[in-house]
């Protein structure tokens, strides 16, 4: 069951909304003001990074501009990788 956060455009309160399958329909609106207009943000998360075998990696965070007045921000993780 995932848990998505949206931020109201209107007043700019974060929330979380829990979907229990993917045919469910929700009301989506602002528990502040009521606003309908939300738009999905990326949810923090905490994680822990170990070392194995002297690999002092660690994780690089890159911001770029991505339209008018917005950033967009890749997280890249130490570990496998394809």
């Amino acid at each position: 069951m995932p848990i998505y956060e949206f931020r109201c455009t209107q007043c700019g309160n974060i929330q979380e909304f829990l979907l229990t399958n993917t045919t469910e329909q929700i009301d989506m609106k602002c528990g502040a003001c009521q606003g309908d207009e939300l738009e999905r943000v990326l949810s923090r998360v905490s994680y822990a990074v170990g070392s194995s075998g002297g690999n002092d990696s660690s994780p690089s965070v890159t911001t770029k501009t991505c339209g008018p007045g917005k950033s967009c921000t890749t997280i890249e993780l130490p570990g496998h990788s394809k």
